[in-house]
């Protein structure tokens, strides 16, 4: 699901007290504020050469580069104007404007400004799908929307992508699938299910397979 460009992957999930929440963000952001002070000296950056990986190419002539010193990833221009600070351990593409970013193991997300519309106190964030992005908090999943506002809260045991405006998701160890505001538009009733194509989802129930279309209802084996 995700399109990882990475120093180091962070595996596990777990759940954030929110005081410890809120000391972490406190201390990330005077961290980031210290790696800011420390870049404005002119060193040498190592760019990122994506020319012949289009699974890592930005738009509007921006890329990836690293500070060799602090080893943190930044953005600038084409024109090696500086866009966004070398603050991250791992930055992701933009989709719909939206890039994943990783700093000491916790997952946020900037828009194509560079401003923070998720904090990193994430254990998980997913690449946004039609403008909503999966979030993993308290061992469950829910969906912020690309200005960083929870959506669907964090009540799934899995999501999926948003596809053709449904997304997969579980409880209880079933499937069914939501629209964007967190609708239960197919009931939670399938052992195996998949994301919709064409107006079509492949799903599974007592052991019986057959293709579903969006309304739920059952149009071939």
């Amino acid at each position: 699901m995700k399109q990882l460009f990475a120093i180091s992957l962070v595996f596990g999930l777990f759940c954030i007290n929110p005081m410890i929440a809120k000391t972490k963000t406190k201390a990330i952001k005077n961290k980031l504020e210290f790696s800011t002070a420390i870049f404005t000296n002119n060193r040498d950056t190592v760019y990122i050469d994506l020319k012949n990986d289009p699974d890592f190419k930005f738009v509007n002539n921006l890329r990836w580069f690293q500070d060799p010193e602090l080893a943190l990833f930044g953005i600038k221009k084409k024109s090696g104007e500086l866009f966004i600070e070398p603050l991250f351990h791992q930055i992701e593409s933009f989709v719909d404007n939206i890039s994943i970013v990783t700093f000491e193991g916790y997952q946020g997300a900037i828009n194509d400004k560079g401003e923070v519309v998720i904090p990193y106190i994430y254990e998980e964030l997913q690449t946004s799908s039609e403008n909503r992005i999966a979030f993993f908090e308290g061992g469950l999943w829910g969906f912020f929307d690309t200005n960083g506002e929870k959506i669907i809260p964090a009540t799934y045991e899995y999501v999926g992508n948003f596809s053709e405006g449904l997304a997969l998701a579980s409880k209880n160890n079933l499937f069914g699938y939501i629209n964007p505001l967190g609708k239960i538009i197919i009931p939670f009733q399938y052992d195996y299910a998949s994301n919709f194509e064409d107006g079509q989802a492949q799903v599974e129930a007592k052991f019986k397979a057959f293709t579903i279309n969006k309304r739920g209802i059952k149009i071939s084996d």
